[in-house]
């Protein structure tokens, strides 16, 4: 896989009718009577990934065919996972397609990037993401997290949303804690050396810091108010959408397919190793959140107005407008 840095169970027509109508809103009509599942104009479709658990499908659809079977051969780029991400999916950009979190997704539309939604990637499930400390830490509520310092991959991003609720359950704010940036590599032995007090995880960071370092889980972030939390998705610029039909067509129904057949864990197991630098023990015994397979604009608004609450952005969007979905064929 190339890679580079970044700058700041279903029936063929229940799959397609979950997926809702394909129109871009504001793209232009999409209306015409056309064969069903026209080739795509770029088979070659680059997708920008992360190596986190939110991608497996990715690689299950790699590896089970499921790409080539809508007539894409996509080359995958691998983006860094740290800090405030900003790639361009531009003609002649970085990618053509992105995975991201939602939170960096909506960033990046609300600092004026013209993207449109392609589907869901992740959603958080008990015990896959949320705070670990040392083994020896005297903490044992929320509020004792008061004036110390927590570890983040990204200042900007999911974990400090997550954490921030967190807080909240307790009567706390954002400012009583310190935030402190890391990449997800270093932040095992962050905790360990005493550098933070806690740090926010996701899988397979989560389980490799209690194998390797000792760490245990200080606190879920995906319960209460955040469960069940939307983590992530797929975005692509509205210009490739509308250049791009064909392809951004047959990109969604190798996703949800690719989603759904995520269901069989020993095919997420199977990928994670040889794509994301996962052992096979962390693989086996990391906790694994859900793959939608449909896409619902409802979810990922939860996000939107989570951040518009805690003011990560100025102004709500709505995510409904930036859906890109597909038409199933008469």
């Amino acid at each position: 896989m190339e890679t580079v840095r970044q700058t700041s169970t279903m029936s063929r027509r229940t799959l397609l009718a979950g997926m809702g109508a394909f129109a871009l809103s504001a793209c232009g009509d999409s209306s015409s009577s056309t064969p069903a599942n026209p080739a795509p104009e770029i088979p070659e479709i680059r997708l920008g990934v992360l190596k986190v658990t939110d991608t497996a499908p990715l690689f299950v659809a790699q590896r089970e065919g499921i790409f080539a079977k809508y007539g894409l051969n996509p080359k995958f780029v691998t983006m860094e996972l740290t800090g405030d991400q900003r790639p361009d999916l531009e003609v002649g950009g970085q990618a053509d397609v992105a995975f991201d979190s939602w939170v960096t997704i909506f960033l990046n539309i609300t600092d004026g990037a013209d993207w449109v939604v392609l589907g869901e990637a992740y959603q958080a499930a008990p015990r896959c993401t949320g705070l670990v400390a040392g083994s020896k830490s005297r903490m044992r509520t929320i509020s004792d997290l008061t004036s110390k310092p927590i570890g983040v991959n990204n200042l900007r991003g999911l974990g400090v949303l997550l954490t921030n609720s967190l807080l909240r359950t307790s009567g706390m704010k954002p400012t009583d804690v310190k935030y402190v940036e890391k990449p997800f590599d270093a932040l095992a032995d962050a905790v360990r050396n005493g550098e933070v007090a806690a740090a926010w995880m996701v899988e397979p960071y989560m389980t490799r810091s209690q194998l390797e370092a000792g760490c245990v889980l200080f606190a879920d972030t995906a319960v209460g108010p955040t469960a069940d939390f939307p983590q992530s998705g797929y975005a692509c610029a509205r210009s490739f959408a509308r250049k791009n039909p064909n392809t951004v067509r047959a990109f969604q129904l190798a996703l949800a397919e690719a989603q759904q057949r995520s269901l069989d864990r020993s095919l997420v197991e199977n990928v994670l190793p040889e794509y994301i630098s996962v052992s096979k023990n962390v693989a086996q015994l990391m906790n694994l959140g859900n793959y939608p397979s449909t896409t619902l604009a409802i979810r990922p608004q939860r996000v939107a107005d989570l951040m518009l609450e805690q003011q990560f952005m100025a102004q709500k969007i709505e995510v409904n407008k930036r859906m890109a979905s597909i038409n199933p064929p008469s």
